[in-house]
């Protein structure tokens, strides 16, 4: 199997505070990862740090094929003067504009159909609740095709027609070998699909796995 990602006793830093501390992973092709805790055990850190978003201050980070990341929607600015169909098409890393091609194009469309939210495409983002622009983020990342793909707490407010939606988009992306590494704080996320594993982690430090 194909190493999408290997984690070897990453450190990050605030300040004198270790909020991750000598974490070690690796996750192959077409497997899924639950990375889980309490909230401030240093998950979105961690998956931040994985993404190339925060530097290591000890340790190494190898990953390998195309990557995109989906935050946590608190970190949006809900107030960005954008259409729904302008962000979608943003991760397909076209250069913009009119610029962006008819396959790109097509790619943000089937994005977009995938996650139920095509009739949203003219929609400001300003306009959506929390669960649609979920969707919205993670029909970017499906257009950059990815083979690593990070998930911070994507269920968060989502319904449970639109759980199972996320799910279903999920295992096609994993059978064709996408690695996925999700995060979330809630053990009731879980349900639905079966995580090849469940890392959890506690003031930094894996607690078990």
């Amino acid at each position: 199997m194909t190493e999408r990602l290997r984690l070897t006793d990453a450190v990050i830093k605030y300040g004198d505070i270790r909020a991750v501390d000598g974490v070690s992973l690796s996750v192959e092709a077409g497997e899924f990862v639950f990375i889980t805790g309490a909230n401030g055990s240093g998950k979105s850190t961690l998956t931040r740090g994985i993404a190339g978003l925060l530097p290591l201050s000890s340790g190494t980070v190898e990953r390998n094929g195309r990557m995109s990341y989906v935050p946590q929607v608190e970190e949006a600015d809900r107030n960005f003067p954008a259409r729904v169909s302008e962000i979608v098409l943003t991760g397909t890393q076209g250069r913009g504009g009119l610029f962006y091609s008819l396959n790109d194009k097509r790619r943000a469309l089937q994005a977009m159909d995938e996650l139920g939210i095509r009739d949203l495409s003219r929609r400001e983002i300003r306009t959506l609740s929390g669960g649609q622009l979920r969707r919205v983020f993670l029909a970017r990342a499906l257009c950059g095709e990815p083979e690593l793909l990070l998930l911070d707490e994507p269920c968060a407010g989502l319904d449970s027609q639109s759980h199972e939606l996320l799910f279903s988009v999920l295992k096609a992306r994993l059978a064709g070998g996408c690695a996925v590494i999700m995060v979330t704080h809630d053990s009731s996320d879980l349900e639905g699909i079966n995580a090849d594993r469940v890392v959890t982690l506690s003031h930094g430090r894996i607690l078990h796995e």
